[in-house]
């Protein structure tokens, strides 16, 4: 006789509850070893930034104490009471390192304090062999590129953290000796203030420190290592365990889980996601702790490092819609040595408050040196105001400074740098195209931002190399202009002509106009190549040409006064009539000094000249420059005329440029024309003039006028 329907039933009820009860088992025990997985490798992960961190901190402290030449003169005079007094102020000012020692050269005399022995020196604090391991990782740190090195060692049973650096300030350190040189080391200990303070800022809990042949009770160890590997000690604490507890709080759920069956998932999805909230809030927490500078609030390198590295900035620099500020503070050493670190220490507080009230939103600013500072722009909107940003914070450091009664007055080198949508750049090579204009700013002791350009990648010897062969190349007549068609759109006839430097070097070959014609600027001879232009058009073209010719203007010749009349005389001793000539200027010009380019572009519209808006769209122009400045013609950058086809957006682009042409009666050129297609879409789109490889190469004055001829 077969089974009962409810016998089935029960049957049925009691497989499925033991699958389900199998199932749940292996559930939560999988999700328990998985979380209990991802939060160990989080205490690691924090712990390892946490080290990191506090050899940044105590690198960061043995540079501001090291680089001063008034440490040096001391070490070298053997003034050991006024160095004694110096040393013991530092341990009362700062709680994060324990020891100093500052070695003559050749480590023929050692000085040593140490926090618990004040202002009484100490007698061998280091031995040789820890001075000539300190001095290897200095050199190891010079090979790379830096000149602080660190190393892990352990003085009198204790495990110290050990930051050295050659003392003094010298204009080219990479040339210093760092196994013979005077040294400063600073020590931090690791003891239990520092694993407190791991303990503390990154909620790891029962962190202890132990020897590095010691097997950690709590179950994890992560050795304390210095760059190259040294070793001293290593940290042991009791991973966290967020699955067991999921597990502790679930217990009760699971019981209603299996006797109504699924019922009881939603209590242990909710408790699950509810303990998974309180781990990512405190690993963020963690996080901003390591990425924030405590002095400032303001991010940190990591923390710089991290957003530039981030999907939204690498995105921005790829399309050419980034820019990067360097900031180095002028008269801050001033400060430290005259009134103390905590001075110091007041100052770079109060730049960080005037520099956030100088910064639209959008700017990610960070503190990433003792007294050099960053900020990051992406976005077309942001990166194309960086250079009125630049000034804003230079702006905001001009009022002197007060602290402790006294005033000190605090400037900045400041350098630029762009990725521009015909010029991508990553952000890792803006910030050192930044950087390098910061530095050039401070030698020249500028007061103004510097934008980089490709001359500044030059090194000094290079540079004067360049400035003498292009000196010399005026005399040999290396130089020579050459010239590009200008068509009207409607015919395409040939109206005008673009006058273009060239510079054939007999061993340099063909120099490129951007790495030539910026070292003229710096050098003063852009008069002279200017004037060359002038002198070359007057030769060649002559007087009854049915065409005018377009010259080039930098930023630097509208500094002359004397620039409108002289060129009108070159022009009259030739024939020609100022209105042959048009004056043509990139947006750059307008914002580098914009009064005394007002003034001179109007000196030029009143004597005749037809004044054009060379590489628009590219700078800083606004409506406002348009309205203010005689302007006769537009010439619309050659990145917009490559997007053209490539979507809708682009060719409204285009549109509404030759829409604002026409409201504003000014012609306007699209440059860089290349095929038919193109010209024919331009001429639709209501542009008067164009100019590109589709109507002519650059070419001598003879082939011109044979064009012409033939034309004709």
């Amino acid at each position: 006789m077969g089974q009962s329907l409810d016998s089935q039933l029960g049957r049925y009820i009691n497989v499925a509850t033991l699958v389900s009860l199998i199932a749940s088992v292996l559930v939560i025990y999988f999700f328990v070893g998985a979380l209990n997985r991802g939060a160990a490798e989080t205490d690691r992960q924090l712990l390892t930034a946490g080290i990191q961190t506090t050899i940044h901190h105590n690198e960061t402290w043995v540079a501001d104490y090291g680089w001063w030449s008034v440490a040096l003169d001391r070490l070298d005079a053997g003034d050991v009471d006024v160095l004694s007094e110096s040393m013991a102020s530092s341990f009362s000012d700062h709680l994060g390192f324990d020891f100093v020692v500052m070695s003559r050269a050749n480590d023929t005399l050692t000085y040593s304090w140490h926090r618990d022995s004040g202002e009484t020196p100490l007698d061998h604090l280091l031995s040789p062999d820890d001075l000539d391991s300190l001095r290897s990782d200095l050199a190891r740190a010079y090979a790379e590129g830096s000149f602080i090195g660190s190393h892990m060692l352990t003085v009198r049973g204790q495990p110290y953290l050990a930051s050295v650096t050659l003392v003094g300030e010298y204009e080219n350190r990479a040339a210093t000796d760092p196994l013979t040189g005077p040294v400063l080391v600073i020590g931090t200990a690791l003891d239990e203030r520092f694993v407190n303070e791991m303990q503390t800022r990154f909620l790891v809990e029962n962190v202890s420190l132990i020897p590095m042949d010691a097997t950690p009770s709590h179950g994890s160890r992560l050795p304390i290592a210095d760059p190259a590997g040294h070793a001293v000690a290593q940290l042991s604490w009791t991973p966290s365990q967020p699955g067991n507890e999921t597990l502790r709080y679930s217990f009760a759920p699971l019981l209603a889980y299996i006797i109504i069956f699924f019922a009881g998932a939603q209590i242990l999805v909710h408790r699950a996601r509810k303990l998974g909230r309180r781990a990512e809030r405190n690993e963020r927490r963690a996080l901003r702790a390591a990425t924030t500078d405590t002095l400032s609030g303001l991010p940190n390198r990591l923390g710089f490092n991290r957003f530039i590295e981030g999907e939204t900035a690498t995105q921005a620099a790829a399309d050419g819609e980034a820019a990067v500020i360097y900031i180095d503070l002028n008269g801050f050493k001033a400060v430290n040595d005259k009134a103390g670190h905590q001075a110091g220490d007041e100052v770079i507080r109060i730049v960080s408050e005037k520099f956030r009230a100088a910064l639209p939103d959008g700017v990610h600013i960070a503190r990433v040196g003792g007294d050099e500072f960053a900020c990051a722009l992406t976005g077309q909107a942001c990166a194309s105001q960086a250079l009125p940003i630049a000034r804003a914070l230079s702006a905001s450091l001009r009022d002197p400074f007060e602290s402790g009664g006294r005033h000190f007055d605090i400037g900045a080198a400041v350098g630029v740098a762009w990725s521009r949508p015909e010029a991508p750049k990553t952000f890792a090579q803006l910030v050192h195209d930044a950087d390098l204009a910061m530095y050039r700013a401070k030698a020249d002791q500028l007061e103004q931002p510097l934008c980089f350009d490709a001359s500044l990648g030059l090194e000094k010897d290079a540079r004067c190399s360049l400035e003498a062969d292009i000196e010399a190349g005026l005399e040999r007549n290396e130089f020579r202009v050459v010239y590009q068609p200008i068509a009207r759109a409607r015919d395409g006839k040939t109206v005008s002509v673009e006058a273009l430097l060239r510079w054939e070097h007999p061993t340099r070959g063909a120099v490129p106009p951007d790495v030539f014609i910026g070292v003229a600027e710096r050098s003063r001879l852009i008069r002279r190549l200017g004037d060359f232009v002038v002198d070359s058009v007057c030769r060649e073209i002559p007087p009854h040409a049915g065409f005018t010719v377009s010259i080039n203007l930098s930023p630097t010749q509208l500094k002359d006064p004397d620039l409108c009349a002289r060129y009108l005389e070159k022009l009259g001793a030739a024939g020609l009539t100022s209105s042959k000539i048009e004056l043509e200027l990139t947006e750059t010009v307008l914002v580098d000094d914009f009064e005394q380019a007002k003034q001179r572009l109007h000196e030029f519209n009143a004597a005749g000249f037809r004044v054009n808006l060379d590489d628009f769209g590219t700078g800083f122009a606004s409506m406002g420059y348009l309205h203010m400045l005689p302007f006769s013609k537009i010439k619309v950058d050659k990145s917009f005329i490559d997007a053209l086809g490539k979507g809708e957006g682009p060719n409204k682009m285009l549109q509404a440029l030759a829409l604002l042409g026409d409201a504003l009666n000014l012609d306007m050129v699209a440059e860089g024309v290349e095929t038919e297609s193109q010209a024919s879409m331009l001429r639709l789109l209501g542009f008067e003039y164009l100019q590109g490889w589709h109507f002519g190469a650059p070419m001598t004055a003879r082939a011109l006028a044979e064009r012409m001829n033939n034309a004709a």
